[in-house]
């Protein structure tokens, strides 16, 4: 929620303190209400831009014969975020943070103008990475200022704002992207909302603007190998499926990939160190179960039972609503004790296993009860992302009693390179598989149920990690 997609996480400013340990300046009420607001209104043009492209996204590769490229797609994107991601720090080291986003913002709407009037597969994937590249640069310093420039009181309640923007989002999100994608057309609905997305940017620049009071420090250096070994890993992630040979290089990218990121992430994290390691590590696995399920659930919904745009809308809307809806409830009353966090991992992890199991289900079904059993996995899937998402925010970004040597803007790029990483990993490998699957027609309906039921059984892998946590 709080950096998936590159749709999303292009609509996410950066600001505040670069402060590495998060004690620059903060500002007063009036200030801090001022940028809480413009997050949140951020994150609404973000939220609903997130559900337009999951949307049309099928519809695009069928107008642009283009349904073996899902996978490509996805981990064209990835990489080039990953490219600039572990960028961040260093960029917020040497220029405010609003100066960056205020250049940043033309290359996203060059990258969506491009990909809307793209004739061709190959160009509408040029507007993609293009985008991906300004959003990866941004991604490292967003959760940053949100820690650092804030202070802790609003900070968690902007995170719990997100969970209530989100769910206003998944029944405006759906509704405009079916409407859109059905009347005005896919290459329409990926511009109609700049206008809305420009506005937001500039109440977000100049409010950082004035806010912003932090001196820059010294120049952090830049990690350019683990980022070119990000990038790369998951380039060659994406030929999972597509021969032997090729599943053979694709677990040669995963190792590159888990190299990279142990690299950048805070020590003890791969082992599940007790504390906060292990608490980025549960992140990273979350999103990477459920967004792993998020990057084809629309496309089997669409390829394998036939269902058109405003069924993508009500599919993805409810389970965005059920995700919200327990944020929210998560947001306002926030696990404080050990045993109570552990128990919503443990719901959290049995909500999203039996989820996936019913979307495993309902492609065995088939046309009969196959969209219902469709609509009601992706629901219990999203109620299960809802019920352990902020809690592990908040796990990570507050500071424990005895100090661990993870700084507060650490910790909050350790999360975005933990859902991020996470998701590319898996997210890439199930829509590979998928355009691999969809392809084949005497093969797809039970392939395309494993990938499912494999993503249910990674979720179990949450409980003991959250003992840790």
């Amino acid at each position: 929620m709080i950096f998936r997609s590159t749709d999303r996480s292009t609509d996410r400013p950066a600001g505040g303190s670069t402060a590495a340990d998060g004690s620059g300046s903060r500002p007063g009420g009036a200030a801090a209400a001022t940028l809480a607001a413009a997050l949140l209104m951020v994150e609404l043009v973000a939220a609903c831009q997130s559900y337009l492209t999951t949307t049309i996204t099928p519809l695009m590769a069928h107008d642009l014969q283009a349904q073996d490229g899902y996978g490509l797609l996805v981990a064209s994107t990835e990489a080039a975020m990953f490219l600039t991601m572990p960028l961040g720090a260093a960029l917020l080291s040497r220029w405010p943070a609003a100066r960056m986003l205020a250049w940043l913002t033309p290359v996203v709407v060059a990258g969506g103008v491009l990909s809307a009037l793209a004739p061709t597969f190959t160009l509408f994937l040029s507007g993609r990475v293009l985008a991906a590249l300004a959003a990866g640069a941004l991604m490292t310093v967003s959760l940053s200022a949100l820690a650092t420039a804030l202070p802790p009181s609003w900070r968690r309640l902007v995170l719990a704002g997100y969970a209530l923007v989100w769910l206003v989002a998944s029944v405006v999100g759906p509704v405009y992207a079916g409407w859109a994608a059905s009347v005005i057309g896919w290459r329409w609905a990926l511009v109609a909302y700049l206008p809305l997305f420009l506005a937001a940017r500039a109440v977000v620049i100049l409010r950082l603007r004035e806010l912003d009071r932090a001196e820059q420090g010294g120049r952090e250096p830049l990690r350019l190998l683990p980022a070119l070994g990000l990038a790369g890993g998951i380039t060659l992630v994406s030929l999972w499926g597509t021969s032997l040979p090729g599943t053979v290089v694709a677990g040669a990218g995963v190792v590159l990939v888990l190299m990279a990121a142990a690299r950048i992430l805070p020590g003890g994290t791969f082992r599940a160190r007790a504390g906060r390691p292990a608490a980025i590590l549960l992140m990273g696995l979350l999103c990477a179960v459920y967004f792993g399920g998020h990057a084809v659930v629309a496309i089997t919904a669409h390829d394998l039972l036939g269902r058109d745009a405003g069924d993508l809308a009500l599919l993805l809307g409810a389970g965005g609503v059920a995700w919200s809806v327990l944020g929210v409830v998560c947001g306002r009353w926030p696990a404080r004790r050990a045993t109570a966090y552990r128990w919503r991992v443990a719901g959290s992890a049995a909500l999203l296993a039996t989820g996936f199991a019913t979307l495993a289900l309902s492609l065995v079904a088939g046309s009969g009860v196959g969209w219902e059993l469709h609509l009601l996995g992706w629901t219990l899937s999203g109620a299960g992302m809802g019920l352990s998402y902020v809690d592990t925010l908040n796990r990570v970004l507050d500071e424990p009693a005895e100090p661990d040597g993870i700084g507060t803007s650490v910790a909050a790029q350790a999360l975005v390179m933990a859902e991020a990483i996470g998701t590319a990993l898996v997210a890439t490998v199930t829509a590979s598989a998928i355009a691999w699957v969809v392809a084949a027609p005497d093969q797809r309906v039970m392939a395309s149920a494993g990938i499912y039921g494999g993503l249910g059984l990674l979720a179990l892998l949450m409980v003991p990690l959250a003992r840790r946590a």
